[in-house]
C-alpha cells in the first residue's frame, strides 16, 4: 500500500516498542505490511481470552525485602488497570485494519426478495431467494486509504500504550519518592523532639535550682510542642503518600522502601537526550497525522467510480411467477460488471475531506505542542536541577558550622552564663531545620530526575521495563 509507507518511521525509531504475544491466526504475515510489523506484530496475532488488570494483591503477602523504586514501577505496570485498558484498545484498533481488509475480498450476501410487479400487461406478486456475490475490481484506493487508516489509528493506540506506561512510570516514581521523603522527615522530627526535650529538661533542672527563670522552661516547652506539631505534619504527609503508592501498586499498603538513593535516577538531567522522537504524544501526533493522510486520500477517492464484478442468483419460489411463459426456469443467474459512480450525496464527500485536512492540521499542531511541551520540561527540570544541586552543596558545608555553633552555646549557657536560652533553642532549631532543608532538597532533586527521564523518553529503559511482559504486551528497546 503506498500511502502505509508513512508509517515506517513512527515507531521505529521509538525507545519502546510493542510486541503483542498471541496465538497465531491463520492470515498470512506476507499479508501484512513490513511498516505495519516494525512497529509490532500485534495484528498477526489474536487477543487472549481476557486482557484484565490483576486484582490488588494487598492480600498476598509481601515481601520482607526493601521496596527499590525501580521494583515499584514494575510493580505497577504489572496490574495497573490503566494500562489493560490502553491494550485493550490496541487490540480493537487491531481489528478495525481486519474490517479495513475486508474491502479487498468477495461479499457475499443472501436473501429473500419479496415484492409486486406490473408489466407486460399483467400484474403479479413474486417472491423469490436470492444469492449474490460482489468483488471489488478497481476503486482509485478507496480501500487502500481505509487499510492505512486503520493502520495509524492501530500505531495511535500503540503510542499510547507507551504513553499510559510513561505516565504510570512517572506517578509511581513520584508517590515512592515522596514516601521515602516525609519517611526521612519524620526520623529527623522525631531526632528533633528529643534534643529540644533534652534542653527543656536542663532548662527545668536549672529552674529548680534557681540557676534560670521560669520563662526559660516556658520557652523550652513551646519549643517542644511545635516540635510535636511538625512531626504531625510530616506524619499526615507521610500517611497520604503512603496510601498513594499502595494503590499504584495494588497493595493494601506497601512494604518498606528501600533507603539507599535509586541509582537509575543518577544524574538523569545530564545525560544526552535522545531526540523528540522517542516520546509517546510525539509518535501519536505523527500517528494521527498518518491517520489524518489516509483519510483525506479516501475522501478523495469516494469522488471517484468503484467498478465491481457481480454475480448473481435467483430461485423464485412462485410456480406461475411468470403466467406468459410456464416453461421458464425458476432459478435464474447472471453475472454484471458494475460501474458506481457517486453523483449526489449532500455534501458528504466534499465535507470528509474538508474534516480530514483539519484534522491533518491539528496533528502537526499536537506534534509541536508536544515537541514543546518536552523541550520545556526538560528545560525547566534541567535548570532546577543546577540550582538545587548549588543550594544542596551550601546545606552540606553548614551542617559543620551550625554543629560547632550549637556546642559553643551550649557551654557559654551552662558553664558561663553568657548565653540566653533562647539562642541555645534557635540553634537546636536551626540544626534540625538544616536538616529538613537537606532530606527536601534531595528528594526535590530525585523528583527533578524523574522529570528529566519523562521528558526525554527514557522512562521505560531507566526502570528496566523494556523486554518485560506487561499485561500482554511487550515492551521492547
Amino acid at each position: 500500500m503506498k500511502r502505509s509507507s508513512t508509517l515506517s518511521p513512527l515507531l521505529l525509531g521509538a525507545c519502546g516498542l510493542l510486541v503483542l504475544n498471541f496465538m497465531p491466526v491463520a492470515q498470512a504475515a506476507d499479508d501484512i505490511d513490513p511498516a505495519l510489523r516494525t512497529i509490532g506484530p500485534s495484528l498477526l496475532r489474536d487477543a487472549p481470552d481476557a486482557i484484565r488488570a490483576r486484582p490488588p494483591s494487598g492480600m498476598a503477602p509481601a515481601s520482607n525485602d526493601r521496596l527499590g523504586l525501580s521494583e515499584a514501577v514494575l510493580a505497577a505496570a504489572q496490574w495497573h488497570p490503566s494500562i489493560a485498558e490502553a491494550v485493550g484498545n490496541v487490540y480493537k484498533q487491531g481489528e478495525g485494519i481486519t474490517v479495513a481488509r475486508a474491502g479487498y475480498y468477495p461479499q457475499l450476501s443472501g436473501g429473500i426478495r419479496a415484492g409486486y410487479d406490473t408489466g407486460n400487461g399483467s400484474d403479479r406478486g413474486s417472491q423469490a431467494l436470492n444469492l449474490s456475490l460482489k468483488q471489488m475490481l478497481y476503486d482509485f484506493g478507496k480501500v487502500d486509504s481505509a487499510v492505512d487508516a486503520a493502520r495509524a489509528a492501530t500505531a495511535r493506540a500503540q503510542a499510547n500504550v507507551l504513553l499510559v506506561v510513561d505516565e504510570l512510570a512517572r506517578d509511581t516514581a513520584y508517590a515512592w519518592i515522596e514516601t521515602r521523603r516525609y519517611e526521612q522527615l519524620m526520623v529527623i522530627a522525631r531526632d528533633q523532639i528529643r534534643g529540644v526535650g533534652d534542653i527543656a529538661g536542663m532548662a527545668r533542672q536549672r529552674s529548680d535550682m534557681g540557676a534560670s527563670t521560669r520563662s526559660d522552661v516556658v520557652q523550652a516547652e513551646s519549643r517542644v510542642e511545635a516540635a510535636r506539631a511538625t512531626l504531625e505534619e510530616y506524619q499526615s504527609q507521610y500517611e497520604r503518600w503512603r496510601s498513594t503508592l499502595a494503590a499504584l501498586l495494588g497493595r493494601v499498603s506497601p512494604p518498606a522502601l528501600a533507603e539507599e538513593s535509586p541509582p537509575e535516577l543518577t544524574a538523569a538531567c545530564k545525560r544526552p537526550a535522545a531526540g523528540d522522537d522517542r516520546l509517546p504524544a510525539v509518535l501519536m501526533a505523527l500517528a494521527l497525522r498518518a491517520q489524518s493522510q489516509a483519510e483525506l486520500a479516501q475522501a478523495k477517492a469516494e469522488a471517484y467510480p468503484t467498478l465491481s464484478l457481480q454475480p448473481q442468483v435467483n430461485h423464485y419460489l412462485d410456480n406461475d411467477y411468470d403466467r406468459d411463459n410456464d416453461r421458464l426456469d425458476r432459478t435464474q443467474a447472471g453475472i454484471y460488471l458494475n460501474l458506481e459512480v457517486p453523483i449526489y450525496q449532500g455534501g458528504a464527500i466534499n465535507a470528509r475531506s474538508r474534516a480530514a485536512g483539519y484534522a491533518l492540521t491539528a496533528a502537526d499542531s499536537a506534534e509541536d505542542a508536544a515537541r514543546l511541551q518536552a523541550r520545556r520540561g526538560l528545560a525547566e527540570a534541567t535548570a532546577q536541577t543546577s540550582g538545587l544541586g548549588r543550594r544542596l552543596s551550601s546545606l552540606e558545608a553548614r551542617q559543620g558550622s551550625i554543629q560547632e555553633a550549637r556546642m559553643l552555646y551550649g557551654r557559654q549557657y551552662l558553664d558561663l552564663g553568657t548565653r540566653p536560652l533562647l539562642d541555645l533553642l534557635n540553634a537546636e532549631q536551626e540544626i534540625y531545620q538544616s536538616r529538613f532543608d537537606l532530606a527536601g532538597t534531595r528528594s526535590d532533586l530525585l523528583r527533578l530526575d524523574v522529570d528529566c527521564l519523562y521528558n526525554t523518553g527514557a522512562m521505560r529503559t531507566a526502570f528496566g521495563l523494556e523486554g518485560r511482559n506487561l499485561q500482554g504486551v511487550e515492551i521492547e528497546p
